[in-house]
C-alpha cells in the first residue's frame, strides 16, 4: 500500500504514472506562486466554477448547426466570435470571453491578483493545451493505446502441453 506526506504528493505522483503533468507552477519576481493545475485534478471550488462556466457556454449564441441529408445534426455549430448571448429582450449581448472566466473559475478569488502580477487568461489556456498535447502524443506513442502510432506486437503462440 503506498503512502503520502501530503495530498499533492499523491497527485504528483498519480499524474507521473498516468503520464501526464498534474499542474505547472508560476512563481512571480514577488514571490506570489499561481498554481495551474490539470483540468482532471480541479480542486472542489474550481470544479464548481467550472461548472458553472460550463453551463452558461449552452446559453451562448451559436452558428447553425451541420445537418445530414436527413435533416439529423451532423456537427454542433461553433460558437460565435466574440461570445454573445441573446437576452430576454432579445437583444444581442457581449459575453466576457472564455479564457476570461475560465481563469477567473481557475483562480477565484485570486484573479485580480494573478492579473496584476502579469497573468494572463488565455495563460491557462495555453498549458491546458500543452498539458493536452502531452497525453496525447504519449498515447499515440504507447503502442496499447487505442489510435497509437505503434504496431501491436504480435502475440506468440502459446506454449504445447
Amino acid at each position: 500500500m503506498s503512502e503520502y506526506d501530503s495530498f499533492e504528493a499523491a497527485r504528483e505522483q498519480a499524474a507521473d504514472y498516468l503520464g501526464y503533468v498534474a499542474s505547472e507552477k508560476i512563481r512571480t519576481p514577488r514571490g506570489d506562486v499561481f498554481e495551474i493545475p490539470n483540468p482532471s485534478l480541479l480542486d472542489d471550488d474550481q470544479q464548481q466554477r467550472y461548472d458553472a462556466l460550463q453551463l452558461e457556454v449552452e446559453s451562448w449564441d451559436r452558428h447553425p448547426d451541420v445537418l445530414n441529408d436527413d435533416g439529423t445534426v451532423k456537427t454542433r455549430g461553433a460558437l460565435k466570435d466574440p461570445a454573445r448571448k441573446t437576452d430576454a429582450d432579445g437583444n444581442t449581448v457581449l459575453v466576457e470571453n472564455y479564457s476570461i472566466q475560465l481563469a477567473k473559475a481557475i483562480f477565484g478569488d485570486r484573479y485580480e491578483a494573478f492579473k496584476a502580477a502579469g497573468g494572463r487568461a488565455n495563460d491557462v489556456s495555453f498549458i491546458w493545451a500543452k498539458m493536452n498535447r502531452v497525453i496525447a502524443n504519449k498515447r499515440a506513442a504507447d503502442s496499447k493505446s487505442a489510435g497509437s502510432d505503434q504496431a501491436v506486437a504480435a502475440v506468440p503462440d502459446p506454449d504445447s502441453v
